[in-house]
């Protein structure tokens, strides 16, 4: 799967014109925003729920505030393509 790399620091817009807020399902992607940026939702009791998710788990993406980053584990996660990205504060730091 593509990786939405593109989509850093832009603020997204619904076909309304709205800024983009919640989650939303297209084409079997999962992606979660928050005030117009891609962005990890963290739960109540510490669950974290990546940006972009793959509906079969094969593709994950950890985004804070409209930037790919993680602080503990690969950003990017591609299990069909077979590569893992590393991502602080949106730079690439290693890709394996």
């Amino acid at each position: 799967m593509d990786s939405f790399k593109a989509y850093q620091g832009l603020v997204l817009i619904t076909k309304e014109g709205d800024i983009a807020n919640g989650v939303y399902n297209r084409h079997g992607v999962i992606i979660r925003i928050r005030n117009g940026y891609l962005c990890d939702d963290v739960t109540d009791d510490g669950e974290i729920h990546p940006a972009i998710e793959s509906s079969d788990g094969s593709h994950i993406e950890h985004w804070k505030n409209g930037i790919l980053h993680c602080e503990d584990g690969p950003a990017v996660i591609d299990v069909i393509d077979d590569y893992e990205e590393w991502w602080e504060d949106g730079k690439l730091m290693k890709r394996t």
